[in-house]
């Protein structure tokens, strides 16, 4: 037997004593709304000679965790702290969330949230414990109208329409029209839910659940582009530094090793935000448990993989002086493979401006341009220390490449257009960055340590904007 909530539309009154019955029982803090009653309305008033008329309407519809059929946020977690029960509930097991906050950018109807007072994912557990007691849900047993109920999904009322069993396109605003997670809700719908006419969400402040900012997300930012970098500098030292070494006339093993030591360092900086960014850090040994389902799990495997890989790597340079083809080339896959995985984390239907060949995309980009130029200022001051002077047609190349990339990365990143503060000033780095290239790397003028770490800085600050505006575009 499936439980499923069951939803009188045309008769609530918007009374909201369901959501208020839920943040009771529950002890909910501020800004975290397990159940929610959205206000909708629309229609407008028209003038027809000396008389008036108007298509004025308004509905309620009130939505918790709607224990989906294929529930999303069990399917990304990484921990696995998602169960379903045998009677369709779908519950958090407190004890295994890390509060990384993956399941609320999956869900399509905003059930998990953040609770900051004990740290890890909280959402509707369908009152549970008094279901098994033989009691109703306590949002149930509010309701004055009696318009919200639930029942076994085998056994729902004539004239209640069972979502689970509809495409998503035909649920009642503002249910997400992208959905494939076949939610347990069965509503009776107002009139005005069918009409064609435009539909506002008036009481969208008081219901929106709380969205971390940009600030907060700032962690992954820093540990997206770090770990962007380190894969793009390891795959640009390959290139990058055999004709520096080639026309050297001194081996030196710690100049050699100076661009693997970039990698790990960035990589290592990168994981240290990450972990940063959880709301329960003691939990975070959990983190490939969902490898079967969640790319979480498995950009968090490929981040460690391609750690290992990269101190193998840094080992048998540094320590037995060889190079090892096989595990070079292996460290080159696993950057991609951690590169792929990390896009993937953001692609979710739930989110259709990340869900995009553009973040796959975009994320390459950001690995290939910061890692050339990260390698860049650790070129030049190689190539001072062994007195090689590199050809001139070698520097352009490097700056044509970066050039464009940079545009390209400005065309991937136009749609995430969330600032218009923060894309000025993406561009306006952007712009720095190409201007620099042209003159420290294009024109037969060498680049100095200084000024392509400068160009470097102008696209780590672009790159960051950029990331900036995605977060906030979700």
């Amino acid at each position: 037997m499936t439980y499923a909530f069951t939803f009188d539309a045309s008769a609530c009154t918007g009374c909201k004593a369901c959501q208020i019955a839920c943040k009771d029982k529950n002890n909910l803090p501020t800004g975290v709304l397990w159940r929610r009653v959205y206000e909708i309305s629309g229609g407008s008033w028209q003038q027809q000679n000396a008389a008036w008329t108007n298509t004025v309407f308004a509905y309620n519809l009130s939505i918790a965790c709607n224990h989906c059929e294929h529930p999303k946020c069990a399917g990304v977690c990484p921990v696995d702290a998602y169960e379903i029960r045998a009677d369709g509930i779908v519950v958090i097991d407190e004890s295994k969330c890390v509060g990384c906050g993956y399941c609320a950018w999956a869900c399509p109807y905003d059930a998990p949230q953040y609770n900051p007072e004990l740290g890890h994912m909280t959402k509707c557990n369908f009152c549970f414990d008094n279901i098994d007691a033989g009691l109703s849900p306590a949002c149930v047993a509010a309701c004055p109208m009696r318009v919200l109920n639930y029942s076994p999904a085998a056994d729902i009322s004539a004239g209640f329409i069972p979502l689970w069993m509809k495409p998503a396109e035909d649920h009642p605003y503002p249910m997400s029209p992208t959905s494939r997670t076949e939610p347990h809700l069965a509503v009776k719908p107002h009139a005005a839910m069918k009409g064609s006419a435009g539909k506002n969400l008036a009481n969208r402040e008081e219901i929106a659940p709380r969205k971390a900012s940009a600030w907060e997300e700032a962690p992954l930012i820093i540990f997206t582009l770090l770990a962007q970098l380190s894969v793009g500098g390891f795959w640009a030292m390959l290139w990058i530094f055999p004709l520096l070494w080639t026309l050297a006339q001194a081996d030196m093993p710690i100049l050699r090793g100076l661009p693997l030591m970039v990698v790990g360092a960035s990589l290592g900086l990168g994981m240290f935000f990450s972990f940063a960014h959880l709301g329960t850090k003691r939990n975070a040994w959990r983190v490939l448990n969902h490898l079967r389902k969640s790319w979480l799990s498995r950009e968090i495997l490929s981040a460690g993989l391609f750690g290992a890989s990269w101190l193998a790597v840094t080992v048998a340079n540094l320590i037995f002086h060889r190079t090892i083809p096989a595990l070079t080339w292996l460290t080159v896959l696993l950057g991609f493979a951690l590169v792929y995985s990390m896009s993937r984390v953001y692609r979710l239907p739930a989110k259709p401006m990340w869900d995009s060949w553009r973040t796959n995309a975009s994320f390459f980009v950001s690995a290939l341009l910061l890692g050339m130029m990260a390698m860049s200022p650790v070129l030049v001051y190689e190539s001072q220390i062994t007195g090689v002077h590199l050809p001139g047609f070698f520097w352009k190349g490097i700056g044509v490449a970066a050039f464009a990339l940079l545009v390209a990365q400005l065309i991937l990143t136009s749609q995430y257009q969330s600032s218009r503060d923060v894309r000025i000033f993406q561009v306006g780095m952007s712009l720095i960055a190409i201007f620099s290239i042209a003159i420290f790397f294009v024109l037969p003028i060498h680049p100095t340590f200084a000024n392509s770490l400068f160009v470097l800085v102008a696209i780590l600050l672009a790159e960051v904007a950029g990331r900036w505006q995605f977060y906030n575009a979700a």
